[in-house]
């Protein structure tokens, strides 16, 4: 795989990607995503059982997500070890298609995870949903142009 590197970044760019969406729909434990939850459920107005049945779903893909997240982790420590010890081009391959590989193990859990999160959702809710991921869309957009174009007013 001549490309590995194009390759690695093109499924960490789609991870980046995936990420705010997943975020928005899935929330975490700790307080920041969990506070996007909370904002997300009240947006899109579930009931009691909508929110139980979104818990139940992430609580039962936790484990398979922690284990997957230490892979990534160890794989990720594994080619930064590599690269200072100079290893060789196929040592370099072989760990950037086991990282691809975990890269498009997650995006398909994320996946699935969203289509099991939009099945609880009512036709109102589902437009409301994407209303509120495009209006994201839209002020990640802008906040990026604004951040370039402080960058070059600072050069």
């Amino acid at each position: 795989m001549k490309n590995w590197k194009l390759v690695l970044s093109s499924l960490a760019l789609a991870g980046v990607m995936a990420a705010p969406v997943a975020t928005m729909a899935f929330g975490a434990e700790d307080g920041h995503h969990k506070r996007g939850f909370e904002h997300m459920a009240r947006k899109l107005e579930l009931t009691e059982g909508q929110k139980a049945q979104l818990k139940a779903n992430r609580d039962s893909n936790s484990e398979s997500r922690n284990a997957q997240r230490q892979q990534l982790q160890e794989l990720r420590k594994q080619i930064h070890t590599a690269l200072e010890a100079g290893a060789d081009q196929a040592t370099l391959d072989q760990l950037g298609a086991e990282l691809g590989k975990l890269q498009v193990q997650k995006m398909q859990n994320h996946f699935q995870l969203r289509q099991q999160f939009e099945a609880i959702l009512t036709d109102e809710q589902k437009a409301k949903f994407e209303e509120l991921k495009e209006q994201r869309k839209e002020r990640r957009m802008k906040w990026r142009e604004e951040r370039l174009e402080r960058r070059a007013t600072e050069s």
